[in-house]
């Protein structure tokens, strides 16, 4: 999910410092920054009155708390304001390059340009799950067994949900879809996985066999999600 973050400071190169900070260490895509503009607040028993300029920030919510905690070391307010909002609706394209810009390692292997990103799945689309031949027989080129950092794995009820967490690791399948295969399969997987609580977003990956970092589609849960207790093995094949 595509997050805006504001915050504001009272110099036009403090702003500068801020933006430029955020998106060389890839937490933030970009920033904008705007002013002056007039704060009005209290302060030490009056109301005071300040010219600002704004810096809006655009990054991802598995980035936002390292970004969080980065505006807070790099600002030199006692309490700055940092102000983090969803973003409803965007354009796929913008999104996958929000993804991109903000992956920890630029450095990553796959098509980073299209939207044709194998698909990490790590429940009952994997292979062996009873949704994996139902749904995905014929139209899978390549499997690989992948795991993704940064998340924790939740029990349904129903299906599994993967969640951005600081720390954690989930265990799944990569799969490349079998040529001519893509749309299909892509439009597939929407029409199955959204209206049951999920969300899809470029994640990145790791290809247990040989390491490598691979960006792929990666179904999450929707904030609404029904979330069941966390499964601590991060493998949903050794759920309790």
């Amino acid at each position: 999910m595509i997050v805006t973050v504001r915050t504001t400071t009272d110099a036009r190169a403090k702003a500068d410092a801020l933006a430029r900070g955020a998106v060389e260490a890839r937490l933030a895509a970009c920033a904008q920054i705007a002013g002056p503009v007039t704060s009005v607040y209290h302060w030490r028993g009056a109301i005071e009155s300040t010219e600002e300029w704004e810096v809006v920030l655009k990054t991802t919510e598995a980035r936002y708390p390292a970004l969080e905690a980065h505006l807070l070391v790099a600002h030199d307010y006692e309490t700055p304001e940092i102000l983090a909002t969803r973003v409803a609706r965007v354009s796929e394209g913008y999104a996958r390059w929000v993804e991109r810009e903000t992956s920890p390692d630029p450095a990553i292997e796959g098509p980073v340009a299209d939207d044709e990103l194998p698909f990490f799945v790590y429940g009952t689309l994997r292979p062996g799950a009873y949704n994996h031949d139902r749904f995905l027989a014929g139209r899978i080129g390549a499997e690989a067994d992948a795991v993704m950092d940064g998340a924790v794995l939740h029990d349904g009820p129903g299906y599994p949900y993967v969640v951005p967490a600081a720390k954690g690791r989930v265990t799944g399948t990569l799969l490349t879809p079998a040529p001519g295969s893509y749309g299909e399969l892509f439009g597939l997987l929407d029409r199955l996985e959204l209206p049951v609580g999920y969300e899809r977003v470029a994640k990145e990956v790791v290809r247990e066999r040989d390491g490598a970092r691979v960006l792929a589609w990666v179904f999450l849960a929707a904030p609404d999600a029904p979330l069941g207790p966390v499964i601590e093995s991060g493998d949903w094949f050794d759920r309790p």
